[in-house]
C-alpha cells in the first residue's frame, strides 16, 4: 500500500483589521455612528439613537462625550448581566433594558451597513484573497471528478477561514469568485458544486438560491468547499426560532434589512408563524454560545485549529474579551504549528501595535511567531504573487 501524502493545511483567522481598509469601522467609530445616527434623516431612526443615548448616559453614565473611552463590552456586560440574573437595572424594568438591547444591536448593525456603503479605494485586496482561496479549493472538485484520485480529493484540505467578524465582505467576495470559476456561462448556476461552507446547517433565504448549499452536499456531489466558519454569527445570517434552520443569502445584510421578522417558510407549511431573527454574538463578557448552529460552528473550528499545520492571524489583536475564543486556541494549536500575525504598525499609533505584539508573544509562548507590520492589503499582495495551487 502507497504511504499516503501529507498535506499541509493553513487556518486563516480573521479579525476586524482585515475589513478596515475596505472600511470597516473600529469600535470607538461604532459607538460614535450611533451617536451620528441621532441626527439622521429617517426619523424613526434618530429618534432610536436619541433613546439609546439618552439611556446609556441616564443609566450607565456614558455620555455622547464618553463614547471615545467607552467599550462595548463595558456596556453590554451590565446589561446582559441584568438580564441573566432578571433583575432590574436602575430602575429599569427587564422589559425596558431587553429593548434598549435590541434598538443597540440594531444600531450597531447599522452604522456597520453603513460604513461599507460609502466609496473606498481599498476593497481590491479582499476580491484577491477570495480568488486565491477559491483557486485552491476548486482543485479537491478537480480530483474528485478524475478517475483514480477520489482518495486524493478527500486527503484534500489546503485550509479554513475562521472569521471573528460579523460584516460580509469576505462572503460575497468568495461568491462572486465562485461565480467566476463555477459558473455555466449566461445561466448563473455553478456547474462544478463549489460553495461557501459556513460549517453549520443552513437554507436559503430566497427559496430555490442554489448557491445556497450544504458543503458536505457539494463534497458529495463530487465537488468543492470554501471554509468560512464565523463564530460571532454574520450579518447575513436570520434564524428560524422553532425548527433552528439558519437562513442566509449574499450581498444583503439580512439583520438590517427589513427581511428581519419574516416568517420561515418551512414553518408556515406546518401552520406555525415563526419570525426569523438575527444571531449576532455581540460584545460582551457575558457572549451566549448555547445556539444549536453555532455550537457545530464552534466544534468545527476546534477541529479546524487542531488539524492546521500553519496559523495566520490577520487583522486580530488576540484580546482578552475575546476569552472563549482564546482558551479555544490554548486547548487546540499543535505546538508544531508556525504562527504569523498580519498587523498594521501606524506611524500614528505605534505603541497600539508593540502591545498587541507582545499580546501574541505572551499567549503564545514557545510557539514559533513571525509578525508583519505591513497590513493585510500588503499581505495579499505578497501571496498573490507566490502561484496559487490548482490556479493553472
Amino acid at each position: 500500500m502507497p504511504p499516503q501524502v501529507k498535506h499541509n493545511k493553513t487556518v486563516y483567522i480573521l479579525g476586524a483589521g482585515f475589513s478596515s481598509p475596505a472600511g470597516g469601522p473600529s469600535q470607538d467609530k461604532i459607538l460614535h455612528g450611533i451617536a451620528k445616527l441621532a441626527q439622521d434623516p429617517d426619523p424613526e431612526l434618530a429618534k432610536q439613537a436619541t433613546q439609546l443615548l439618552a439611556f446609556l448616559k441616564e443609566v450607565l453614565k456614558v455620555s455622547t462625550e464618553k463614547l471615545t473611552n467607552a467599550s462595548l463590552e463595558d456596556i453590554y456586560t451590565p446589561i446582559d448581566r441584568c438580564l441573566a440574573d432578571r433583575v432590574s437595572l436602575r430602575g429599569k424594568s427587564q422589559n425596558e433594558v431587553e429593548r434598549k438591547r435590541a434598538d443597540l444591536d440594531h444600531l450597531i448593525s447599522v452604522v456597520i451597513q453603513r460604513s461599507f456603503q460609502r466609496q473606498y479605494l481599498e476593497t481590491e485586496y479582499v476580491q484577491r484573497f477570495a480568488t486565491r482561496l477559491v483557486n485552491m479549493a476548486a482543485k479537491r472538485g478537480e480530483l474528485a471528478q478524475t478517475p483514480g484520485c477520489e482518495s486524493e480529493a478527500k486527503r484534500y484540505d489546503p485550509f479554513s477561514i475562521i472569521s471573528l467578524n460579523w460584516d460580509i465582505l469576505l462572503d460575497n467576495a468568495l461568491d462572486t469568485a465562485l461565480k467566476a470559476k463555477d459558473a455555466v456561462h449566461g445561466t448563473g448556476h455553478y456547474d462544478a458544486f463549489g460553495v461557501v461552507d459556513y460549517c453549520c446547517y443552513v437554507s436559503s433565504f430566497e427559496e430555490g438560491d442554489n448557491r445556497i448549499r450544504s458543503g458536505l452536499w457539494s463534497l458529495g456531489a463530487k465537488g468543492y468547499n470554501v471554509k468560512l466558519l464565523k463564530l460571532h454569527g454574520s450579518m447575513n445570517w436570520l434564524q428560524c426560532p422553532n425548527c433552528q434552520r439558519l437562513f442566509t443569502s449574499f450581498n444583503e445584510k439580512l439583520v438590517v434589512s427589513r427581511k428581519i421578522g419574516t416568517h420561515c417558510r418551512h414553518c408556515n407549511d406546518h401552520q406555525i408563524r415563526a419570525k426569523l431573527r438575527g444571531t449576532l454574538v455581540m460584545p460582551t463578557f457575558l457572549k451566549d454560545f448555547s445556539n444549536f448552529q453555532l455550537k457545530l460552528v464552534w466544534q468545527n473550528a476546534a477541529v479546524e485549529l487542531m488539524e492546521a499545520t500553519n496559523l495566520v492571524f490577520i487583522g486580530y489583536s488576540l484580546p482578552h474579551a475575546d476569552f472563549e475564543f482564546r482558551q479555544l486556541l490554548t486547548r487546540m494549536v499543535r505546538r508544531s504549528a508556525p504562527i504569523h500575525v498580519v498587523l498594521y504598525e501606524d506611524a500614528k499609533d505605534r505603541a497600539r501595535y508593540r502591545e498587541e505584539v507582545a499580546r501574541y508573544k505572551q499567549f503564545f509562548t514557545g510557539h514559533r511567531l513571525t509578525f508583519d507590520p505591513e497590513g493585510v492589503i500588503e499581505y495579499v499582495r505578497k501571496i498573490s504573487a507566490v502561484e496559487c495551487p490548482g490556479s493553472a
